[in-house]
C-alpha cells in the first residue's frame, strides 16, 4: 500500500496580486478506506490507529470477503490490507480528498467522480499538492501519470519523456507504470509505519512521502527529503505548504539520488530533462550559442534582474531549498532556491496538459495581470511578464 508525493509559491514586491495566498495543491492520496497518515502541524507522523483499519486476518466477515473498493482491487493484497494502494487512497464516492477512518487520515489522490476543486480552495474538496488522477483519468494522457489500475498505458509515449537513450537502460524495464510491476510503487515505497518523529522527513519516516529509490526497493537506498504539509496542502499559501528538498548539482546519465532532491527523483525516469542536455562543448545547460534549449530545472533562482523580485513564496509555483531546518517560510530566497520538476508539474496530475500547474496556453498572456480566475505560474519568477 504506497501512496504520496510533492510541491507549489507567489512573489512578492510590485504586484499585489502576486502576494495573495494562492490556494494549491498536492501530494499522493487515494482512499475510499484505509491506511492512512496522520500529520500534527508541520511534523510528519507514520499511520496510526485501529489496526483493523488497514488489516484483515482472515479476509472473512459474516461470510463476505473483507476488501475496501473492491471494483477498483480484486487482487489479493500484501500484507493482509483490505486494499490496495488505489483502492486506499481513492474516494469512489464524492469529492473530499482526506478521509477520516476512526482517528486516522487518508489523503486522496484519484477521485473517479470528480467534483475536485483546483487549484485548492482550502474546501474538504481541494486537491492535494501532487495533484489527482481524475483528469488523465477522464480526459486522457496527457493530463496525469498513467498509474495501474486507473489509466492504460499511454498511447503517443511508450517511455518517460526525457528518458536516458531513447528508452534503453532503466526504460526497458519501467517503460510504464501500466505495467504489471508498476503502480503507485513505481514512485513509492510502502513504509507507512516508519519512526514519526522530527519534522524534516528523511529516511527514518520512509522518505518524504515515501519517496525512496524504488529501484531497489530498500528504505537504506537514498530518497527523497522535505518538509510536508499537516493536511498535503488542502489548505495551503506563502506559509503553509510543503518545503521541497533541490540542489542545483548537473546530474550524470545514470539513476541517482543527489542530495536527497525532489528533483534528482525525478531525474530517474526523466533524466534527459535534468542532466547535460545540451549542445555546448565543455558542457552546462545552453547550447553553443548560449541560448537555453529546455526550462531550466535544478538551477538557483538568480539574484537579479526580474528574477530578484519572486520574494514571497506561491504555492502555485514552488521553489525548492537547498538545505532544509524543518522550517515553513513565505520567503523565497533568489541567489540560494532552486527552480525544480514540480515548479511547473503536478505528480499526479492536473486539469491542464502536460501536468502544468497552470493553464498555460490561455493564462499566460503577456502584459496581462496575473490573477486567481486566470493564474500564471510563469510570472512568479518572471516577474515583469505580465506588466504589473
Amino acid at each position: 500500500m504506497a501512496n504520496a508525493f510533492i510541491g507549489q509559491g507567489v512573489h512578492g514586491g510590485h504586484n499585489e496580486m502576486k502576494n495573495r495566498d494562492r490556494k494549491t495543491s498536492i501530494i499522493l492520496a487515494a482512499a475510499a478506506t484505509l491506511a492512512a497518515i496522520l500529520l500534527a502541524g508541520s511534523a510528519w507522523s507514520a499511520v496510526s490507529g485501529d489496526c483493523v483499519n488497514c488489516h484483515t486476518m482472515h479476509n472473512s466477515q459474516d461470510g463476505t470477503a473483507i476488501e475496501f473498493n473492491g471494483e477498483i482491487n480484486e487482487d489479493a493484497n500484501a500484507s493482509l490490507l483490505k486494499s490496495d494502494c488505489i483502492g486506499c487512497h481513492s474516494n469512489p464516492a464524492g469529492s473530499e480528498t482526506i478521509l477520516t477512518l476512526g482517528d486516522s487520515r487518508v489523503p486522496i489522490v484519484y477521485n473517479p467522480g470528480g467534483g475536485v476543486v483546483y487549484p485548492s480552495d482550502g474546501s474538504s474538496s481541494g486537491t492535494l499538492a501532487g495533484g489527482n488522477f481524475y483528469w488523465v483519468a477522464t480526459q486522457g494522457d496527457a493530463y496525469g501519470h498513467n498509474v495501474r489500475g486507473i489509466s492504460d498505458a499511454d498511447q503517443n509515449l511508450p517511455f518517460a519523456p526525457g528518458g536516458f537513450d531513447g528508452g534503453d537502460g532503466c526504460n526497458n524495464c519501467h517503460g510504464s507504470m501500466t505495467y504489471a510491476n508498476g503502480g503507485c510503487v513505481s514512485c513509492h515505497l510502502p513504509a507507512h509505519h516508519r519512526d514519526a518523529a522530527g519534522d524534516i522527513v528523511g529516511q527514518d519516516h520512509g522518505w518524504y512521502r515515501f519517496l525512496g529509490s524504488t529501484m531497489y526497493a530498500d528504505l537504506t537506498a537514498p530518497g527523497v527529503m522535505g518538509v510536508e504539509s499537516g493536511d498535503w496542502e488542502q489548505t495551503v499559501s506563502s506559509t503553509n505548504h510543503n518545503v521541497y528538498k533541490g540542489t542545483e548539482r548537473l546530474y550524470g546519465t545514470s539513476f541517482s539520488m543527489q542530495d536527497n532532491s525532489i528533483g534528482s527523483f525525478c531525474a530517474g525516469c526523466h533524466g534527459n530533462f535534468h542532466h547535460a542536455g545540451y549542445a555546448a562543448p565543455g558542457g552546462g545547460m545552453t547550447n553553443s550559442l548560449g541560448a537555453w534549449i529546455r526550462h531550466p530545472s535544478d538551477v538557483i533562482i538568480p539574484n537579479e534582474r526580474e528574477y530578484a523580485d519572486y520574494t514571497t513564496y506561491d504555492p502555485l509555483a514552488p521553489v525548492a531549498k537547498t538545505s532544509l531546518d524543518g522550517s515553513v517560510t513565505d520567503a523565497v530566497v533568489p541567489g540560494e532556491d532552486v527552480v525544480t520538476c514540480i515548479s511547473c508539474h503536478r505528480a499526479h496530475g492536473s486539469p491542464y496538459p502536460d501536468m502544468l500547474r497552470w493553464d498555460y496556453a490561455n493564462d499566460c498572456n503577456t502584459g496581462n495581470a496575473d490573477t486567481e480566475t486566470e493564474p500564471c505560474g510563469c510570472y512568479s519568477c518572471h516577474t515583469t511578464k505580465d506588466g504589473a
